[in-house]
């Protein structure tokens, strides 16, 4: 069975599209503490299946182009798909490129003797980015997750709550993540980083 994953009514727009940008006119660039970007629309999937299972493995690393994870909390990417392992049978493929949506479909037919469960997220979660020296403290303040870098660097990736907000989060790099929730919650995540940052130089943009 194939799925089309195109919308015909928006292209690319997300619940923070009209989200208007918030910086601080008299802060150099430079000085910024904490950014927070929207996403846009990354294509988002859900997969399940077995590890143990050798045409499963294979079939996801060969036609998506990317190794698997070796453990749960880590994540693997070819920069324009990325591959997180959340729990020891279930991944999260994000992906900038709609060669994505070939990939899928390839996926599908190539896994139909073996057990698996493959969902299209795209339009139930926001994507946001997140970057700064004081990162890593903003989100400590709504985050129950050790942040320290010795402990959550780049490849770590996690499900856990912000502010008690479902989330997915993975470090790209030492101050920089990537963090995915809810539509539903997406403002108020928002809200609440700002509020977070009150002691820090802020800024969002929507694109």
């Amino acid at each position: 069975m194939e799925f089309s994953y195109k919308s015909k009514i928006f292209s690319g727009s997300t619940v923070l599209s009209e989200r208007l940008d918030f910086e601080n006119k008299t802060v150099l660039e430079s000085a910024i503490d904490l950014k927070v970007q929207n996403a846009g629309l990354l294509n988002i999937f859900n997969l399940r299946g077995s590890q143990r299972s050798s045409i499963f493995r294979k079939s996801v690393q060969g036609i998506l182009n990317i190794e698997m994870p070796n453990r749960t909390g880590f994540f693997e990417t070819n920069e324009k798909n990325y591959l997180l392992q959340t729990s020891p049978d279930e991944w999260l493929i994000l992906s900038y490129s709609n060669e994505i949506l070939t990939q899928i479909n390839e996926l599908e037919k190539k896994l139909t003797k073996t057990h698996f469960a493959l969902t299209n997220l795209t339009d139930q979660f926001q994507v946001i980015y997140i970057s700064g020296e004081k990162s890593r403290w903003v989100l400590s303040k709504g985050c129950h997750i050790d942040l320290d870098q010795s402990i959550f660097g780049p490849k770590n990736c996690t499900q856990t709550n912000l502010a008690l907000v479902d989330i997915t989060i993975f470090c790209t790099a030492k101050n920089s993540f990537t963090m995915l929730f809810r539509n539903s919650f997406a403002n108020y995540i928002l809200d609440w980083l700002q509020d977070a940052s009150f002691d820090c130089n802020y800024q969002y943009l929507s694109r």
